[in-house]
């Protein structure tokens, strides 16, 4: 079969029977040439297709993010002289002791001189600065999301009725199920309407910080699980691919390990693991150690503080069972 390509209505007739002729001419190439033939026709026919393709991805194309310029305490004239720091252009400049004010400058050339206009910046980009200035946390330097009473089923949960609920322990790179862990948390970061005014602007474009221009202080959204009762998990919106992604996660006492150089100190010296009350943790710590590989020593007595010593000894990682 052979499809009229870019045929338009509004040409009425004379054009369907100019496409039909094509057609038929398509057809009917014979002899020695034919290949030759039908594929010069097909070639007529796929420019325009071409043509549309190339303008939608021109279209399509994103606009850089802007970038938000940090100026503490200024006056509208300090603010300026940021702005006209950046040469031509649209700049913004925010304060971080102001979390409500972001301002807008054009920096444009006029007989040979920079001249700097003030505006105020679109809508989009004015909810996403303060969408996160609200998640500012000074301590990290960064933007976190307090997700504050988070559950949601694991991977091979019997049924909807389980106890069970995802956590730490089955996002860390160490659970044989993780990849399916991390997927259903993508998604529920990614649907979410929590997290619509990322896609606020119609091109995708998220405002960044001065700071965050080396790659550091992502936004993180960090999900409480169970009320924080199992601790927490985290995850980061890459900038990049515009998804969420795995970053770490917690119990109630500690960080929850990746890999089994995790079970060491970051040097590879000895490294002890305590749970004086989260007890359910002791035995996710050992099943842990197993999918790492480590080499567990003692048993588990009941609900009791208990902790664990882990070394490396002959090349291999030993745990041992401390009852404290």
């Amino acid at each position: 079969m052979y499809y009229i390509i870019g045929h338009d209505a509004r040409h009425s007739s004379n054009s369907l029977f100019s496409d039909r002729r094509g057609r038929l001419r398509l057809l009917h190439c014979n002899g020695p040439h034919v290949r030759e033939c039908k594929e010069r026709m097909m070639m007529k026919a796929l420019w325009p297709l071409m043509g549309m393709i190339a303008m939608s991805a021109n279209a399509n194309e994103r606009p850089p993010d802007p970038v938000a310029w940090s100026c503490h305490m200024c006056t509208e004239e300090e603010r300026q002289s940021v702005a006209l720091g950046r040469g031509e252009g649209q700049h913004f400049v925010y304060s971080l002791s102001n979390w409500y004010s972001l301002h807008g400058y054009e920096v444009t050339r006029q007989a040979g001189e920079l001249v700097v206009r003030g505006f105020t910046p679109p809508n989009w980009i004015t909810n996403q600065y303060r969408e996160f200035m609200e998640d500012f946390n000074e301590s990290r330097g960064g933007f976190v999301h307090n997700w504050t009473y988070f559950e949601v089923y694991p991977p091979g949960s019997p049924h909807v009725l389980s106890n069970t609920i995802m956590w730490g322990h089955h996002v860390s790179s160490l659970n044989p199920r993780h990849e399916e862990a991390r997927e259903i948390m993508r998604r529920i970061l990614n649907n979410t309407t929590t997290f619509n005014f990322l896609k606020a602007d119609a091109y995708g474009r998220i405002l960044h910080f001065d700071f965050q221009l080396d790659g550091t202080a992502p936004y993180i959204a960090r999900l409480q699980v169970g009320g924080s009762g199992l601790g927490a998990m985290e995850f980061y919106f890459d900038m990049e691919s515009r998804s969420w992604e795995y970053l770490r996660s917690m119990d109630y006492h500690n960080y929850i390990q990746e890999s089994p150089d995790d079970f060491l100190a970051a040097d590879g010296g000895p490294r002890s693991f305590n749970y004086r009350t989260y007890y359910q943790g002791q035995s996710y710590f050992m099943q842990r150690a197993k999918w790492a590989g480590v080499k567990m020593h003692g048993e588990l007595s009941g609900y009791r503080p208990t902790g664990f010593d882990c070394s490396r000894r002959d090349g291999d990682i030993h745990c041992f069972v401390i009852h404290l």
